[in-house]
């Protein structure tokens, strides 16, 4: 007899867990609301005494009303929050709930007690990704995004520079628009760093510390001897006429009236968002003033 009433409460745990959390995606009220059990059962024989309480139910409800609260609000401590305002990353595990990374308007997240624990569970597994839109940075809805010719980010089509999208980044590749969590903060690269290593370069290399940057997409003069300076040069390209748009394009060309030495330090060729881009960084030494330095474009450091 005992067994049968151990077995009849399981049945009963379970059906009511199952009543339960198909109740809580379609109504926001807080879970011990769906309870109808009343009083309590009481079992006893000569090995002892079985007691079903309602009461405990109520209680096992609040708690897990609290761990949805507690685990929405830590999911927005992470940067993720879950709403029903249609945009963002969405939930396979319910209709019109989706991820967002940045803070929703008032009225559009989610009531964490209208959600099931698997779109929690959803929510809490697209906490690190990586969004491709913009907006997800703080930035203004429809903003795109170029790299410069110095390899910075930018949000216009400057000279020389190139459109590309958001993208995970690598170990060594958190450069202009590519995006990572750290310390569970989302950060989009700018590419300054690269900015930095080639002013750092040129100091190394005889600088006087005060690095000026020019444009090299047309003739620029020199109006004073430099000692030493760098050249980034760069090409881009989009396929047509039924040419890849990997395959598009030519080499970027530097050419420099007076120098002393001039030394190619590295090429590079890669494609991205249906665009050859290829760049190549050169050294110079001994220009002198009224020197004239052209590249297909790009920027010039002295």
């Amino acid at each position: 007899m005992k067994n049968r009433i151990v077995s009849m409460i399981a049945v009963f745990a379970i059906t009511l867990s199952t009543c339960m959390v198909a109740v809580a995606a379609e109504n926001p009220a807080a879970t011990k609301t769906q309870l109808r059990s009343e009083g309590a059962i009481r079992y006893a024989d000569e090995e002892g005494e079985v007691i079903i309480d309602s009461a405990d139910f109520y209680t096992l409800a609040d708690q897990l009303d609290l761990f949805k609260v507690r685990a929405v609000k830590q999911l927005g401590v992470m940067g993720t929050y879950l709403t029903r305002s249609g945009k963002g990353v969405v939930m396979t595990s319910a209709d019109g709930v989706c991820a967002v990374h940045s803070k929703p308007q008032d009225g559009e997240e989610a009531d964490p007690l209208s959600l099931d624990f698997a779109t929690i569970l959803e929510g809490i597994a697209v906490s690190q990704s990586i969004p491709t839109d913009p907006t997800a940075y703080g930035l203004p809805e429809g903003t795109k995004l170029y790299k410069k010719a110095d390899g910075t980010l930018g949000t216009d089509d400057s000279e020389g520079a190139e459109p590309i999208d958001i993208q995970a980044a690598g170990a060594g590749n958190l450069s202009a628009g590519t995006a990572a969590w750290v310390n569970g903060e989302l950060k989009l690269g700018t590419g300054e760093d690269t900015a930095k290593m080639i002013e750092e370069a040129v100091k190394a290399l005889g600088g006087d510390g005060g690095v000026k940057k020019h444009s090299i997409s047309s003739a620029h003069t020199l109006s004073q001897d430099v000692p030493s300076a760098f050249a980034y040069v760069v090409t881009m390209a989009h396929g047509s006429d039924g040419v890849d748009g990997n395959e598009a394009g030519s080499d970027p060309v530097l050419t420099v009236s007076k120098y002393e030495s001039l030394t190619k330090l590295f090429a590079q060729r890669y494609a991205r968002n249906g665009f050859n881009v290829r760049v190549g960084l050169y050294y110079m030494t001994g220009l002198p003033s009224g020197a004239k330095i052209k590249g297909s474009g790009g920027l010039l450091f002295y």
